[in-house]
């Protein structure tokens, strides 16, 4: 990967975060895995770097769909 790709994810996943948080969802990390995977805590669940990523592009962040995604991630088993 590039060093312009690598910048463009930083930024997409920053993005996400912050709408995570202005929609008043805890969230926090990121915490490093042995194998260099970045995990965050989003509302009590783990939740992967690319998990984070392909939210953006599935329109996932939009105001109505957040409370959604946190209710797929109770359901997700851990």
């Amino acid at each position: 990967m590039g060093i312009l790709a690598f910048r463009k994810q930083h930024k997409v996943l920053n993005c996400a975060l912050q709408i995570m948080r202005n929609h008043e969802i805890a969230v926090s990390g990121p915490n490093r895995r042995r194998n260099g995977t970045l995990m965050f805590s989003v509302a009590d669940h783990v939740v992967t770097e690319d998990e984070l990523l392909r939210l953006p592009r599935d329109e996932r962040l939009e105001p109505n769909k957040v409370r959604e995604l946190l209710a797929e991630f109770t359901k997700r088993p851990t």
